[in-house]
């Protein structure tokens, strides 16, 4: 799969014509929509600036609560999202349901969060629920994802003083023609106009491709053709693409990925620490559902804290009757490895 050469042009070199074209033209955002975290760029005419939200934040978390009548995401939410987790009114990894039939693997996957993801087995969308006033209330990611764009557009429009209806968003390089369309869907929802569905790989290409732009015009390096190997994971996805780049130029000569990432090494964490879990959470009731994002985020913890430590992490009990195992670093470590190589 290749991709088209895309030149990146600097402010010095657009010519007064063109920028006396149009004296207030309509800005285009750039959204990174991730499975665990987001972030908004626009371009202000001499570099990539990343806009921020009312915590002064930039990076976002990707979620969405239920609790009240009107809908809350991690771009405006104050509370945390541990909390959120724990209650059941949070839908995240959106983007690892959206596009996806009640069959996939990465769906059934999915029965292990904190909220409700049931599935009939025939082909069909799955049925996905919040828990909100102990009652299930159904949604779908294609709506999960406009409620949070929507935040992420009010964010935009009130830092740069403007409406906002153009979009650049990132995908990655594995989703299916049918997944783009869901995502297209969400962002009509939302009411953004995509510009662009990119590839993520793509993306830190253009911006590799303005870096050695810069080099060149400073004498720092010289105009020769640059190859580079892109490698990006994230919590859902990994992709991988090399890239030529001389001149400004970048040119995407390979892109391949695969649905791995953060989330698979936490889930199969998960089941180590806690191995009867899926029977034990079977019944989705709220004790269960705060057991689950109790051991979600824990697991958590403990990754972050063994991957500079090597102490032994203590067993974590809910209170509820299961008592998850210990973990120390060179296991936790091999646990990761046999995750990566199943995947592939």
């Amino acid at each position: 799969m290749a991709e088209p050469a895309y030149t990146v042009a600097s402010d010095s070199e657009t010519t007064g014509e063109e920028k006396s074209s149009s004296a207030f033209p309509e800005i285009a955002i750039g959204i990174d929509v991730g499975t665990s975290k987001c972030s908004v760029a626009v371009w202000n005419g001499s570099e990539v600036e990343l806009l921020k939200n009312t915590r002064n934040q930039k990076m976002m978390r990707s979620y969405v609560t239920f609790k009240d009548d009107i809908p809350s995401g991690g771009v405006s939410n104050q509370l945390s999202h541990e909390h959120e987790m724990l209650s059941g009114a949070a839908i995240f990894n959106m983007k690892l349901l959206i596009g996806r039939v009640d069959t996939d693997p990465v769906v059934h996957s999915s029965k292990s969060l904190p909220f409700l993801v049931q599935t009939l087995d025939i082909g069909v969308r799955p049925f996905i629920a919040a828990l909100v006033n102990n009652v299930w209330r159904s949604t779908t990611p294609e709506e999960v994802l406009a409620i949070f764009l929507v935040e992420l557009k009010a964010m935009a429009e009130v830092q740069l003083k403007r409406a906002i209806r153009n979009v650049v968003l990132t995908i990655p390089v594995s989703f299916s023609r049918f997944q783009v369309t869901r995502i297209e869907r969400a962002c009509a929802m939302a009411g953004l106009h995509v510009l662009r569905l990119m590839p993520e790989p793509t993306a830190v290409a253009l911006l590799y491709a303005q870096q050695q732009q810069q080099a060149v015009h400073e004498n720092i390096g010289g105009g020769s053709e640059k190859i580079a190997l892109i490698f990006n994971m994230g919590a859902g996805y990994c992709d991988v693409a090399v890239t030529a780049t001389a001149g400004g130029v970048s040119q995407i000569k390979a892109l391949a990925g695969s649905t791995i990432g953060g989330e698979d090494i936490l889930q199969n964490m998960m089941r180590h620490l806690l191995p009867d879990s899926e029977i034990l959470f079977s019944n989705h009731g709220i004790n269960e559902i705060k057991s689950m994002g109790l051991l979600r985020v824990a697991t958590q913890d403990a990754i972050y804290k063994l991957s500079s430590q090597t102490i032994r992490m203590p067993t974590v009990d809910d209170g509820h009757g299961w008592c998850a195992e210990a973990l120390d670093r060179t296991y936790g470590s091999a646990l990761d490895l046999v995750t990566v190589q199943k995947k592939i």
